[in-house]
């Protein structure tokens, strides 16, 4: 028995299956509200994959697109990178807002060792598990980026420092209740290894499906996304990968399938971004150290700046020093104008201040960068610019097709059924939450329906 702020409830932990996607089209239930959402997000998942034919076997997805609703694209957030987008799903507002404004920290001296956007106590708005507790459902999250101590029933955040073995007790220390992962090994027959992969996050969420039985459970899946940077999206490795994550997707379906709280299960499929080849990279900083703007030691460690460049891999963010320097700030202006001119560089647009405020991105930065495509960005101040061979990215303007990011929504409790166009990613926690009851901050988009 595990308990959840007091209300005692039976482990359940259901036998594991192969499913074909007939399984997954069986049988419609009886109209009803939506008393439970299964959000899973498959990282890196283009809207192209359900939407067109592609080389791609993913049944269970295109299975969920063809009895539900689903987006030719949703237009994301800047940058377009994993975690201000996904904490954009569970809150309905932009990156500027909601405060989980990129994947890693501002840190341009190094100190943090390269600290992500972890903890839940810089989101600045409720979210959707919030709400729904609040309601009296149940939260659970499996791998969801920025939940770190979230005030949530069931917890396995994503975190990490190394590939060591000692990061796992480290999870084990931060997971909520702290015996959850204990229970899931017990539950599948097998202890947990580090890293985890997609297979172990999937068993986490197999578990997790048989206890919360009214309220929403988050799953973060992103095996896809990585093998995409290392090997390009339209690689045999990539196409494989999203092969596999669409059988660990049939899983979950059919056991929310064999479930009593089936008819009342809204389960949705998001991602977080597109992706974009390219072969060539920017460092910016490495102009501001030719200018004098940056300073280095022998090891190439910046220990001064007065501009630095934050890199989101297709865009980034350019931090002033001294913000209120008008001279400052026309200097660096002018060395970026300068940079975007030469077509060598790949620099697509310049954002300026009020530009940033439009698309709700970085309130401290003075300048963005947007890439062009083919290109990318880095934080490296020893050279310019290198060619580094064809992989895979993100973090690019939104605008660009590319980057269009996934939805897909099935249940009783859709309203709509087949493609309902371009959205925004603001609009996706709005309408989750209206189908669950519940309402985000004031400052959240409209739902789509």
């Amino acid at each position: 028995m595990i308990s959840s702020r007091g209300v005692t409830r039976t482990r359940l932990f259901l036998p594991f299956v192969v499913v074909a996607a007939a399984a997954i089209l069986s049988g419609a239930a009886q109209p009803g509200a939506a008393r439970r959402v299964v959000l899973i997000s498959v990282d890196g998942l283009s809207p192209a994959e359900y939407a067109t034919s592609t080389a791609a076997q993913i049944p269970a997805i295109r299975a969920l697109a063809a009895r539900g609703a689903w987006s030719s694209g949703v237009r994301g957030v800047v940058p377009t990178v994993t975690y201000p987008s996904h904490t954009t799903l569970i809150t309905g507002v932009t990156p500027a807002v909601h405060g989980i404004v990129d994947n890693r920290i501002l840190d341009p001296e190094g100190r943090s060792a390269g600290a992500w956007y972890w903890y839940a106590d810089a989101i600045r708005v409720p979210t959707l598990p919030g709400v729904v507790r609040a309601d009296g459902g149940i939260a659970a999250a499996v791998s969801w980026p920025a939940t770190v101590g979230m005030e949530i029933d069931f917890n396995i955040p994503e975190f990490w420092r190394s590939e060591h073995i000692e990061s796992l007790s480290l999870i084990r220390a931060l997971s909520r209740p702290r015996n959850i992962l204990a229970l899931v090994e017990a539950g599948r027959g097998a202890p947990f290894a580090w890293p985890f992969t997609d297979r172990d996050r999937t068993d986490m969420a197999r578990h997790l499906l048989g206890v919360v039985t009214r309220g929403i459970l988050l799953l973060h899946l992103f095996e896809y996304d990585t093998v995409q940077h290392n090997s390009g999206p339209d690689s045999d490795a990539a196409i494989k990968s999203l092969e596999r994550t669409d059988r660990y997707i049939a899983e979950l379906v059919t056991i929310i399938e064999e479930q009593v709280e089936r008819s009342e299960t809204v389960t949705a499929i998001v991602s977080d971004h597109g992706f974009r080849t390219y072969d060539r990279q920017l460092n910016p900083n490495t102009a501001f150290k030719q200018e004098g703007l940056i300073v280095t030691n022998a090891a190439g460690t910046i220990t001064d700046w007065q501009a630095y460049y934050h890199s989101s891999g297709g865009g980034g963010f350019v931090y002033l020093k001294r913000p209120d320097d008008a001279a400052l700030k026309m200097r660096v202006g002018n060395l970026l104008s300068k940079l975007k001119d030469d077509p060598l560089n790949g620099i697509g647009v310049i954002w300026t201040r009020e530009d940033l405020d439009r698309l709700g991105a970085h309130p401290g930065a003075t300048f963005g960068i947007g890439m062009a495509d083919g290109f990318y960005s880095g934080q490296a101040a020893n050279e310019l610019r290198r060619t580094v061979g064809k992989r895979g990215g993100h973090g690019y303007d939104p605008a660009a097709r590319e980057m269009n990011a996934a939805f897909i929504v099935a249940g009783n409790a859709v309203p709509r059924r087949g493609d309902v166009g371009i959205v925004r990613m603001t609009q996706i926690a709005p309408t989750l939450a209206g189908m669950l009851g519940v309402r985000l901050a004031p400052e959240a988009d409209k739902p789509i329906w």
